[in-house]
């Protein structure tokens, strides 16, 4: 049938043509041989991993003219009508459709009747899951002692949906999905064989939103040869799909990087106008931050990857590729679509000028930033710092063993700052800054706070400067110290409180108290 659909032309025929799920294959296989077939099967797996395919072609082995055997000759009528869907004996239930606990009683009275012509009547339950509890009762007896003749497969995408008491009668396999090798060899032998044109990246990208499943991966290519009249082009697939090239992804990720906004808003309205697929795009978006973070944790030389690896750091790409990921998760609670894919990118931007020192967009950052405090040796906050001369030098802090609290006093406040608080310098030394972590707080050392605490010393020192924390019992903190400031003045303002002596004559004219817990010492 020339206008049949590829999935259904190519769907396969035998245990030999599936492309993946060797397990379920060769267990399946053993068990024919060995003649230690089981009386019910549960096939569960996500959309077109074979399910309903094992399952008939299964039921071909079992009902053979050639006899049971793991290779069916596919040419017998027993064989064919399986095929068709038109076999007496094997019969297709599509649970979906038939919920009702009277359509599953009519099935498992059925099931008592010898076979009309073939061996085996096996029972083939699709969406298994979605059948009610009635229906799940109705079949349980007849499921734990089935009549010898009787074979039950059941498919379904929710296992977890099913009674544990109908799991535990059967045998369970659990397909997996196809990887996007397979399914890239499969697409290129089907397309060879139909004599279809195709180009690399487009194999790719079928492959990579068919996430596994080897029917969506041929359903998409029929949209796609269905708009060219025979070909699978990537340009019509990205159309199609709403997504932009490798290329543009990284243009735009270059041009975010470099902060040109005249570039940025360029893709922007371009992509606008084509009416893309903004989930898409940023699914584009996240998976070239993992192409240039494989880049920089495994050094492949990855052709342009590559120069966009060397561009970015490390720690602050792990924070791009969060960004990205969470603009998708938020897209549907933004105003529009646009809206939200728009929010993301300057999002990006915005984390990207700490990054690159040596771009324009820093030079603006710290001729606006507000003043920090003066480079001083001094340790006494109270004590005047010394006079200098405005130059930009002057604009910066520079970090020393003696002034670790002044520098985290101007930090930002969050998670970051509240690490550095609890932290004392070890050692400091070529840019490099060594702080130990009270173990209190050792949960606070990571990557992500890390990278933070780096952009924010960034800021304040103008040198990047890379931080390492080891954990270790400590007291000499910022934390530790304003925390025995604040107990001092707590306990001077309390012993102020209680020998004021028109305080106390007030608490004994009106028979009165002092709650220590509300005291509050000044500045604290």
């Amino acid at each position: 049938m020339k206008n049949q659909a590829l999935a259904r032309k190519w769907r396969p025929k035998n245990f030999d043509s599936i492309v993946g799920q060797e397990f379920t294959i060769q267990t399946i296989k053993n068990s024919i041989q060995n003649e230690r077939i089981h009386h019910a099967y549960l096939f569960s797996g996500t959309r077109g991993v074979g399910k309903t395919t094992i399952a008939r072609i299964f039921a071909k082995c079992l009902n053979c003219q050639s006899g049971v055997t793991d290779t069916p000759c596919c040419q017998c009528s027993s064989c064919l009508e399986i095929d068709q869907s038109k076999a007496i004996d094997v019969i297709e239930l599509d649970a979906a459709s038939n919920t009702q606990v009277e359509n599953m009683r009519e099935l498992m009275e059925n099931a008592n009747y010898q076979p009309t012509s073939s061996q085996y009547k096996v029972f083939i339950i699709d969406e298994v899951h979605m059948l009610s509890k009635s229906s799940f009762n109705a079949m349980l007896k007849t499921l734990e002692e089935p009549p010898a003749h009787v074979v039950f497969i059941l498919a379904t995408t929710d296992p977890e949906k099913i009674p544990v008491t109908v799991v535990s009668r059967c045998l369970h396999f659990n397909l997996m999905q196809m990887t996007n090798e397979e399914l890239i060899g499969q697409l290129k032998k089907i397309f060879d064989e139909e004599k279809i044109n195709y180009d690399e990246p487009a194999i790719e990208m079928i492959a990579q939103f068919a996430e596994g499943s080897m029917r969506d991966a041929l359903s998409l290519a029929d949209r796609v040869i269905n708009s060219t009249n025979g070909e699978v082009v990537s340009e019509k697939l990205q159309a199609i799909l709403g997504v932009i090239s490798k290329d543009t992804a990284t243009d735009l990720i270059a041009a975010i990087v470099t902060n040109k906004k005249e570039v940025i808003q360029s893709i922007l309205s371009t992509i606008k106008t084509a009416n893309l697929s903004y989930e898409n795009i940023l699914k584009t978006l996240s998976e070239r931050f993992y192409d240039i973070s494989v880049a920089q944790t495994f050094s492949e030389n990855l052709n342009h990857k590559k120069s966009m690896a060397d561009l970015i750091d490390p720690k602050l790409l792990q924070t791009l590729y969060q960004i990205t990921i969470h603009g998708l998760k938020d897209l549907p609670l933004a105003p529009n679509p646009y809206v939200g894919f728009v929010m993301t990118v300057i999002r990006l931007m915005n984390f990207m000028p700490n990054n690159n020192p040596n771009n324009a967009s820093l030079e603006m950052l710290k001729e606006t930033q507000p003043k920090p405090l003066e480079k001083t040796t001094k340790t006494n906050l109270s004590e005047e710092p010394e006079k200098k001369n405005s130059t930009s030098e002057d604009k910066y802090i520079k970090i020393r063993t003696n002034n670790w609290r002044q520098i985290v006093e101007q930090l930002n406040h969050g998670m970051a700052k509240t690490l550095a608080q609890n932290c004392k310098i070890n050692s400091l030394n070529d840019q490099q800054l060594n702080l130990a972590v009270d173990d209190k707080f050792k949960h606070l050392n990571n990557e992500k706070y890390i990278s933070i605490l780096e952009s924010s010393l960034l800021e304040l020192t103008g040198e990047r400067i890379r931080v390492y924390i080891q954990e270790a019992e400590t007291t000499l903190t910022p934390a530790h110290e304003k925390s025995l400031e604040h107990t001092e003045a707590l306990k001077h303002a309390t012993n102020s409180i209680k020998s004021d002596q028109s305080l106390e004559k007030i608490l004994n004219e009106f028979d009165g108290q002092i709650i220590e817990e509300t005291i509050r010492p000044i500045n604290h």
